[in-house]
């Protein structure tokens, strides 16, 4: 069996074209730009014609404001997954409590995902930057291949950000770019 899945990085966000994320202003669970709208308009018709059997996306804003766009009406077999969150090494890398997401995502199911996910369900002072190890990224990618390989579904779409992508790829991709990574065989 052959597994397709759509690694798909997020659309530009505010964060992405700031001169440095942490000072003077902090751009925390940063929004999509109007050119990021742009790209996921684009990615949009360039994905239009799959049937994906399942579509998982981070609980960052930049990447639910992706989705929206290019998956515009309500998905049942959508799953907002924190597992794939980035990597957390700056302030936009900070999410938001499922509470408040709900509130601006209404279409999307948060009932699933703990207060603090940006920081493995840890309580924190919610505009604290508590980095992340390399090694703690990667045990994370890990967790998501076996988590992936275990599904029954054979087309997966996968929103989620750049460095967690480059961790199984082994490349960065541009905003809103997506890359093929087949599963032959669970592997």
């Amino acid at each position: 069996m052959t597994k397709k899945i759509y690694l798909i990085r997020h659309a530009q966000s505010e964060a992405n074209i700031a001169a440095d994320l942490d000072n003077p202003t902090y751009y925390y669970d940063a929004p999509i730009t109007k050119v990021g709208e742009k790209q996921a308009l684009n990615a949009k018709e360039k994905l239009k014609n799959i049937n994906f059997d399942l579509m998982v996306c981070s609980p960052m804003t930049r990447t639910l404001q992706t989705f929206d766009i290019i998956f515009p009406k309500p998905i049942s077999n959508t799953i907002i997954l924190p597992l794939i969150r980035e990597y957390l090494e700056h302030s936009c890398d900070i999410g938001r409590q499922p509470y408040l997401l709900k509130k601006d995502f209404p279409n999307h199911d948060f009932s699933h995902i703990n207060k603090y996910w940006w920081n493995n369900d840890i309580p924190i002072n919610e505009k604290k930057i508590n980095h992340e190890t390399i090694n703690e990224l990667d045990m994370r990618v890990e967790k998501f291949k076996n988590w992936i390989k275990k599904r029954e579904e054979k087309t997966i779409a996968v929103i989620c950000h750049g460095t967690f992508i480059s961790r199984i790829i082994h490349f960065f991709l541009n905003n809103c770019e997506f890359e093929i990574w087949h599963l032959k065989n669970g592997k």
